[in-house]
């Protein structure tokens, strides 16, 4: 027996570095919002959602960077959130900075039930860029300064509450390397939430960077299956 889900890519755009968790938080209801009434079961934000993609500036303290981690999902600032796509009977995909109370820092993403119910997490192994800042260069990927690499393996998930499918997650640069797709088929994904943030230029230096990465095509048929995923494409218009 067919089972059927209807999955929105929530297109966010640009996030600024001035912009308040308040002003984001609307935009994202109102994103979900609009997806719940078109249908939509499960809504895929973003990776970083919440605050604009920081990596791209070099911190020599921790003052300002400790504000664009979340020390609890949902947490006092994101709660309403999580509240909304409750109220609507939505299914969220969100990604995140997060800190641990043993102090790591890791980007994640978190896949939530209708129900209001965590499913599960992932955080994401293939971290881009670099630890040091490139001189001279007008931003920067220090994705590999401010995180961690992630210790959860590529986990998938039986989702009850979303057609009883095989979920799993990945994260932007994730998408890019063939044995992330290949675990994930491995354990049965039936459906693959993919949340980036890809820069129209190449981050780590180069004059471009081939279309081809920056698309998920190149992974369309892994080991004879073909999982379907909902995604946000930043394309030309990087979030920032």
């Amino acid at each position: 027996m067919p089972r059927v889900i209807r999955v929105a890519g929530a297109q966010l755009g640009p996030i600024q570095r001035a912009d308040t968790r308040a002003h984001t938080m609307d935009r994202l209801i109102a994103l979900l919002e609009q997806a719940a009434g078109q249908g939509a079961q499960l809504v895929v934000f973003p990776e970083l959602c919440f605050t604009t993609f920081f990596p791209r500036w070099f911190f020599d303290t921790t003052q300002e960077l400790d504000t664009y981690f979340e020390r609890s999902m949902p947490g006092p600032q994101t709660q309403v959130l999580f509240d909304r796509a409750r109220d609507l009977g939505v299914g969220i995909y969100i990604g995140y900075a997060e800190l641990t109370p043993a102090g790591q820092r890791f980007n994640t993403s978190l896949l939530v039930g209708p129900d209001g119910v965590v499913i599960g997490k992932y955080r994401k192994v293939h971290l881009p860029g670099s630890v040091e800042p490139r001189e001279g260069a007008r931003f920067q990927q220090l994705e590999k300064r401010y995180f961690a690499y992630g210790d959860l393996g590529f986990p998938t998930f039986r989702a009850p509450s979303l057609a009883n499918g095989v979920l799993g997650m990945l994260i932007c640069n994730d998408r890019r390397w063939p044995e992330a797709w290949r675990v994930l088929a491995l354990r049965g994904a039936e459906l693959v939430c993919v949340g980036y943030n890809s820069a129209a230029y190449d981050p780590n230096g180069g004059a471009t960077e081939d279309a081809g990465l920056r698309t998920l095509r190149p992974h369309r048929r892994l080991l004879h299956r073909r999982p379907q995923r909902g995604h946000r494409r930043a394309g030309e218009n990087h979030r920032r």
